[in-house]
Order: structure tokens, then C-alpha cells, then sequence
């Protein structure tokens, strides 16, 4: 009987080991989602003037990031000052100047950030990278005295560089820097990994 009850405690200790630790731990770690688009606008000084343009040229624009810590890009987000259907967003390599991944966002509503998620693509720190989409409807942005942001401006785990862009409708690499503004609202949703 004494043998029985020590068996019994053993494995009553054992189970409720194993239930605390099942409760208390979480072995993978899960980090939030980020967007670094409304720290970006508010450290760059971008959100103080804002012009929108209807229907003008076409233009591919967006920004250059670099991330501090490995993670994927789970969506990719756009505004714009009028509504559109499939709207092209191009992830690229700033480096390589390719294309990494094309999304088409169906559907958005003027002034209305949408969301479109995306398989998720693993990016890091020893790269740098340009999101951008191509279209003729854009925020304008820039400071109210018209200076340069002061890049690379730290967006959580982003570090945006600089803004970016090339006129005409073809995907093409965004090759001109501006530093006094951006033409937007393109972005992501990032999430670290490790």
C-alpha cells in the first residue's frame, strides 16, 4: 500500500510538471505584426503637408527599407486619393534591382487603407529592399518648410532609407531618390521571426 501512494504522488507530480509547463511556456515565440508606414510618415515630418493627385501621370513609387532583424512580410498595404482595381505593389531587391514578388491589391477604396496578405516572404537584415506600386493616383507628401527627411529614419523594426520612384506604367526599378518627399501610401505588414 505505502508503494502504491508513493507511485500515485510520483505520477500526480509528473502530471501537473508537465501541465504547468505546457501553461507557462510558450516554445515559439510569436512577435506582433508591424506596419512601418505611420512611424515613417511621422519621423520623416511627411504627414504635416499632403497634395493629392487624381489621375495623373503614372508613376512606380514607394520607399527603401531595410529590416534590423530576420521576418516576413505577411501583406502588403495601399491608399491612394481615389478608388482602383488591381492595383500592382512590387516587392524588390534594392540591391539586384529585381523584382522579388508582384501582389495585386483588387480592390481599393479611395482614402481607405487596404490590406491584401500575401504568402509569407522572408526577408533580412543583410539585404535591402524597395516596395513600391505603380499607378496615376497618389498622396504627395511632404514637411511644411519643404527639407529633407532626416534618413534612415528607424520605423520599429524598419529602417526606411529613402523615398523612391520612376515615371511610366511598366514595372520598372525605381530609380530616383527624393529626400524632401513621398509619393504614397504604399507599405507592409512585417512580423520578426528570430
Amino acid at each position: 500500500m505505502k508503494n502504491l501512494k508513493i507511485l500515485f504522488t510520483i505520477i500526480l507530480a509528473a502530471l501537473l510538471f508537465t501541465a504547468c509547463k505546457k501553461d507557462g511556456t510558450d516554445e515559439t515565440k510569436k512577435y506582433p505584426e508591424e506596419n512601418p508606414q505611420a512611424l515613417y510618415l511621422e519621423k520623416s515630418g511627411f504627414d504635416q503637408e499632403v497634395i493629392n493627385f487624381i489621375n495623373d501621370a503614372y508613376v512606380e513609387q514607394g520607399f527603401k527599407f531595410k529590416p534590423k532583424v530576420k521576418g516576413k512580410i505577411n501583406a502588403v498595404t495601399l491608399k491612394i486619393p481615389d478608388n482602383e482595381s488591381n492595383a500592382r505593389v512590387t516587392i524588390w531587391n534594392a540591391d539586384t534591382k529585381t523584382v522579388i514578388r508582384t501582389i495585386t491589391v483588387q480592390s481599393v477604396i479611395a482614402h481607405t487603407e487596404a490590406r491584401s496578405d500575401i504568402d509569407p516572404l522572408d526577408i533580412v537584415p543583410t539585404e535591402t529592399y524597395i516596395i513600391s506600386f505603380n499607378g496615376n493616383d497618389t498622396y504627395s507628401r511632404r514637411r511644411t518648410d519643404f527639407s529633407d527627411a532626416p534618413y534612415p529614419i528607424d520605423a520599429g523594426n524598419i529602417s526606411v532609407l529613402s523615398a523612391h520612384y520612376t515615371s511610366g506604367q511598366a514595372q520598372a526599378f525605381p530609380t530616383y531618390t527624393m529626400l524632401n518627399s513621398y509619393w504614397g501610401d504604399v507599405s507592409f505588414v512585417f512580423q520578426q521571426t528570430e
